[in-house]
């Protein structure tokens, strides 16, 4: 019986020891070619123009940022709320009106009171021309009369201006938006007195908007207007123009000023971003997608695929990037392709199956 248990206690441990044996085994190259195809898009390795980049912060601002103020006086009776969408022309603001509507009534009834008294002029101006004509008065009383309606017509001239300056400040009293865009700050409130000058709202265009960068003064020579740099948000990737370098550094900071070109539907004025940017001269290199890079943990590599289909992992050294495009140090020629969606599961040597992108 003893004999009978031990070799039956003997025949497990060596059929364990075999199971563990087998699942230690890693798998080789004919275990990955019998496993089904993996289904994945390539792109081709180009050779292209790639530069060493640096990254550096940068922000999304308005090219229309401005905090309105008041062209007249008064209190302030009625200002729009924080968030409002205006339109260009929209009232945000307005000052009571009731004194500036009686200077306007006062500035008109005086520039009437001029135009009658200027038609009695003109007809006591030819009176005297008719009278001197047949010598019946003196030529200085002509000049007189004269000189007092040309000085008239000044007075009316000036009571003219008076009245549409009033006039204007009347329809000053509603301050109206300047630009399309959004109450974002009120820098009064109702019932308060208004002088001239005193902020009122601060309006902000969220339609036309620029990325601003602080960028080193010595890669300046690598920076080109209209060249596409890329520029990242921590969700998306994007690739804009740059519109402009200031051509003056601060001397302090040693920085220039780096804008560049963006649409309203991208990103909120206020966010943050980062912007890859050359600092060396463009060389030629090969250069993939970064979709073909695959991240695990601290390893960083490619899928290149063979011949025959079958997937050939390489080690990512990038050497340089571009916006959306890196090169390798070694490892890749042009031509060869690369998988761009579907490497996340694949295994060095797994046979792979190209889908075609226009087809998902």
């Amino acid at each position: 019986m003893a004999l009978t248990l031990s070799f039956q206690t003997t025949k497990a441990a060596g059929a364990a020891f075999f199971l563990a044996l087998t699942a230690l085994t890693p798998a080789s190259a004919q275990d990955m070619s019998q496993m089904p195809p993996a289904q994945v898009e390539v792109a081709i390795a180009e050779t292209r123009m790639m530069a060493p980049e640096m990254l550096v912060s940068g922000t999304v601002i308005s090219l229309n940022d401005s905090r309105i103020a008041s062209e007249v006086e008064g209190p302030l009776s009625w200002i729009a709320q924080v968030g409002t969408a205006v339109k260009e022309g929209d009232v945000i603001a307005r000052i009571d009106d009731r004194l500036l509507k009686v200077a306007a009534r006062r500035a008109e009834a005086n520039l009437k009171r001029l135009q009658a008294n200027l038609t009695f002029r003109e007809q006591d101006v030819k009176r005297y021309q008719e009278l001197a004509k047949s010598d019946n008065t003196s030529q200085a009383k002509l000049q007189e009369v004269t000189a007092q309606r040309d000085m008239l017509v000044q007075e009316i001239a000036d009571a003219q201006v008076t009245y549409e300056r009033a006039q204007g400040d009347l329809a000053r009293a509603e301050i109206r938006a300047p630009f399309p865009g959004h109450v974002v700050q009120r820098l009064a409130n109702k019932g308060e007195y208004i002088n001239v000058a005193d902020q009122i709202v601060r309006l902000v265009d969220n339609e036309h908007i620029e990325v601003v960068i602080p960028a080193p003064i010595t890669i300046t020579p690598f920076l080109k207007v209209g060249e596409m740099v890329a520029v990242h948000d921590g969700r998306t990737s994007r690739m804009l123009p740059i519109r402009t370098v200031v051509p003056v550094g601060d001397m302090v900071s040693r920085m220039v000023e780096v804008r560049l070109t963006s649409e309203p539907d991208f990103w909120m004025v206020g966010t943050p971003v980062k912007v890859s940017l050359p600092k060396e001269e463009a060389q030629q290199a090969v250069a993939v997608p970064r979709d073909a890079l695959v991240m695990k943990g601290d390893a960083r590599f490619v899928y290149k695929v063979s011949a025959d289909n079958t997937a050939i992992q390489l080690p990512a050294d990038i050497a340089s990037s571009i916006g959306l495009w890196v090169s390798l140090k070694s490892g890749l020629e042009e031509g060869d392709k690369v998988v761009v969606r579907g490497a996340e599961r694949l295994m060095p040597g797994q046979n792979v199956m190209i889908q075609d992108a226009s087809s998902r």
